[in-house]
């Protein structure tokens, strides 16, 4: 079977989904408990989910469709990519484990999403425990793909998990694998150097626009008083049972 090689999508892109998830944990979350002098972060761990949406939205600036898909009571933000044809989604390192090892009882959005990732040569096998594993009636898992991805115009082919490490309001890392329908990983690239930048919408940043043939020295700004840590303060609370 062939390897899967590589991603084409513009690094511009994967900065924007990366960031934008840096952000949302990183920043969005912490500014608030803080600017309303909350003493505990009770909660939290779901309500980062909405500006991780809100922040990776705005950064990609339409160039991916989105669709918010009801599972229950939570919703999974889905991204498809017309020109490569692929999907995506996100979910916590954390999450990932506990799903490759034993799966809910009823068909998860994962697993229908990733059911068409096939053909390809495994590089890392799942490490699903020994009697976990439930009976997938195929037309079910067929049903809710197309209810998922209902709303997205143009071919479907693979789609791409996003996966993100955090320590408390920290992201660690960051990277895009694809799934065969076995829960073996097929492809993963590490997507963490992104971030190391800031990501600045419209593409060009202010200092960039000042820099000219000439190579005039440029006046640096000088920097704000860092705000004290949250690590400190709070800890944003781990996310609850995966929905199904």
């Amino acid at each position: 079977m062939p390897k899967f090689k590589s991603l084409d999508i513009s690094n511009d892109a994967k900065h924007a989904i990366t960031h934008g998830i840096f952000s949302a944990i990183t920043h969005d979350i912490p500014d608030l408990i803080q600017e309303h002098g909350l003493p505990t972060a009770i909660g939290f761990g779901q309500a980062r989910w909405n500006w991780i949406h809100k922040r990776v939205s705005e950064n990609l600036e339409g160039r991916f469709q989105v669709h918010y898909a009801p599972r229950g009571a939570w919703k999974a933000m889905l991204l498809y990519e017309n020109n490569l044809g692929f999907t995506f989604s996100i979910m916590s390192e954390k999450n990932f484990t506990i799903l490759q090892k034993h799966l809910p009882k009823n068909v998860h959005y994962i697993e229908s999403l990733i059911s068409k990732n096939t053909g390809y040569d495994v590089i890392q096998g799942q490490m699903r425990l020994a009697g976990c594993d439930h009976h997938r009636n195929p037309s079910d898992v067929e049903k809710l793909r197309n209810m998922l991805l209902t709303d997205f115009a143009g071919i479907i082919k693979n789609h791409i998990l996003i996966l993100f490490d955090y320590n408390f309001n920290r992201v660690v890392s960051m990277r895009a694998i694809l799934l065969t329908p076995q829960f073996d990983i097929a492809f993963d690239e590490d997507w963490s150097n992104f971030l190391k930048t800031p990501y600045i919408i419209g593409k060009t940043s202010f200092i960039e626009d000042m820099i000219d043939d000439d190579s005039e020295p440029i006046v640096c700004l000088k920097p704000k008083k860092q705000k004290e840590s949250l690590d400190d303060l709070v800890s944003i609370p781990s996310e609850s049972e995966i929905a199904n």
